[in-house]
């Protein structure tokens, strides 16, 4: 699936926002950051370097290792 620039734009500053928001106050608020943060890093992954979006292959995960 392919995102368009803008809308990967739009998910990435919702993303950063909600996470510079949180507070941590126990577990549960420590695991949705670490998956926010995983996120945030997925979609930053498949906005490549050069500002292209690139499709997200399901089948490899994050750093070239596959799931």
């Amino acid at each position: 699936m392919a995102l368009s620039p803008r809308h990967m734009d739009a998910l990435i500053d919702v993303l950063e926002n909600k996470l510079s928001d949180m507070l941590v106050w126990d577990g549960e608020d420590r695991k949705e950051i670490t998956v926010l943060t995983g996120c945030l890093d997925e979609l930053n992954i498949m906005k490549g370097g050069d500002g292209n979006v690139l499709s997200f292959d399901k089948r490899q995960a994050p750093g070239g290792a596959h799931a």
